[in-house]
């Protein structure tokens, strides 16, 4: 590493201290007894600065405690108990609605009556989560950035703090994920951290290990798993090649702001080369990180500037971009609904869709892992701006289902959110956006990404409900399910902003 780390390959870093106030998620929820069925503030997996609870999502946690404690008492339950029901889940969302307007599709008998949410969410989807993460044994937490917080000498305070055992390893990721969801299928991903699988959370061997294992445990495919691609280390190809012959990879992941020697996807030196190998053997999927600068991260290497060229040389490749080129996952985005005004930009994420205009891009799909999830709960305007965006210019048919899962906890809550969410009909008026449809959230929530890594679907769905997953998943909600309603990234404890 260069001995000035905000200057990598001539490039100024922006490196964010990972601020003063942060705690555990689930450890505040212990604390507090405040388990609720969505998060009410934004969680991190230590990739971003997560901005502290607005007066908004104070509002929202209020009152989802209070319907809460008001129905449970009549039903004759705890309130944490009521929490874990679909009637908990409903009161989260009409408490969404009381504070910002109505973004969520949700009916007042769903609170009172289990049955009345089963008759209207029949949970027919065939939802494929293409962004699943775990830990490999014993790690030291998400992306080891305590270890970074310790080197570049940024926060001390969060070196020792390490996670409950067992909270972000592979089984209690196959509850969250298939027991304590409707997930029935998904990718384990990871992050090439400068090729270094002692540094890295889970290395392509781990994240193979999952794959098999769970495979080999239901008896079907539930699991893919992607190949860690890092072509601008000095021996990059080589370890590309390794592990398309060691592990047959679904598809790549790579990320091309990591400090250390970034790269741009439109490289012809660096790039190009790793597309021709990932053609060679077979694998025709890129995924890659844009947006959500990490910290030390070169800002240049990770907006989506680079992803048209890039499509339009290599039109055998099919590009999915992480977290849609979002930018601000931070508290750069100002608390409460009318934080965007009369604004519809979406920092490096409109940029995308502008080259989407000019050019057709067809092998360039958008993911929404974390993104939807943060603006859902924080700004559901911006919501409705993302999504009828990424709608208009991509189509439907070129969004994919992603959620960051492990650390924003069980997927279900985002699940929930998307079958619920809809764009104000003023929203659509103003600004040229469809109304989400049925048939769009289908092919979010899972066809879209089925057809691209060529998923029989009819024969999934065939399979899966036999499997020995989906017994496993019977009995553990015979016996009594028990969701954990928390999440396992960090959170902004400082005081609430005003």
């Amino acid at each position: 590493m260069a001995n000035d780390p905000t200057k990598l390959n001539g490039a100024t870093n922006t490196f964010q201290s990972i601020p003063k106030g942060w705690a555990k998620k689930d450890a505040v929820d212990d604390s507090e007894d405040r388990y609720t069925p969505l998060p009410t503030q934004v969680i991190s997996n230590e990739e971003f600065v997560p901005m502290p609870q607005s007066q908004d999502q104070k509002k929202v946690e209020s009152r989802i405690l209070e319907l809460a404690d008001q129905n449970a008492k009549s039903q004759g339950m705890s309130r944490r108990d009521y929490l874990r029901t679909s009637a908990g889940m409903a009161v989260a969302f009409m408490a969404m609605n009381e504070v910002f307007g109505d973004y969520f599709n949700v009916d007042r008998a769903e609170a009172a009556e289990h049955t009345a949410t089963q008759e209207l969410w029949p949970k027919s989807e065939f939802i494929f989560d293409v962004q699943l993460h775990h830990v490999k044994r014993g790690a030291p937490g998400p992306l080891g950035f305590r270890r970074l917080a310790a080197m570049m000498k940024l926060n001390e305070d969060l070196v020792d703090v390490t996670p409950k055992a067992g909270d972000l390893e592979l089984e209690n990721f196959t509850k969250e994920v298939f027991f304590d969801s409707d997930t029935v299928m998904g990718i384990i991903t990871g992050a090439d951290i400068a090729g270094n699988d002692d540094i890295n959370i889970l290395p392509t061997r781990d994240i193979m290990f999952t794959r098999d294992t769970l495979n080999e445990v239901a008896g079907s495919r539930r699991m893919l798993g992607h190949g860690l691609a890092s072509p601008n280390l000095p021996n990059g190809l080589d370890m590309i090649d390794q592990q398309a012959e060691e592990f047959k990879p679904d598809a790549w992941k790579c990320y091309t702001g990591i400090p250390v020697m970034p790269w741009n996807l439109d490289d012809e030196k660096v790039a190009y080369p790793f597309y021709e190998k990932a053609l060679k053997h077979g694998i025709n999927i890129v995924n890659v990180h844009k947006g959500l600068p990490l910290p030390g991260t070169a800002e240049q290497y990770t907006r989506p500037g680079d992803v048209r060229q890039a499509a339009l040389d290599w039109p055998d490749i099919n590009f999915v971009i992480y977290h849609s080129g979002f930018k601000n996952l931070s508290n750069e985005l100002p608390p409460g609904d009318s934080g965007m005004a009369d604004s519809d930009y979406l920092e490096w994420t409109t940029d995308i869709l502008e080259h989407r205009k000019e050019t057709e891009m067809p092998n360039v799909y958008m993911e929404l892992g974390s993104v939807f999830g943060h603006t859902a709960i924080t700004h559901p305007q911006i919501c409705s701006h993302l999504m009828g965006q990424l709608i208009r210019e991509f189509g439907a048919d070129h969004v994919i289902w992603g959620t960051d899962c492990i650390w924003w906890g069980s997927p279900q809550w985002q699940i929930e959110a998307m079958r619920r969410f809809q764009i104000p009909e003023a929203m659509q008026e103003r600004w040229g956006y469809a109304p989400i449809s049925d048939e769009d959230k289908r092919n979010i929530f899972g066809l879209n990404a089925a057809k691209l890594y060529d998923i029989d679907v009819n024969a999934s769905l065939t399979q899966f409900p036999s499997d020995t997953l989906a017994r496993l998943k019977a009995d553990y909600q015979q016996e009594g399910a028990v969701p954990s309603n928390t999440q396992y990234g960090w959170i902004d404890q400082s005081a609430t902003p005003v």
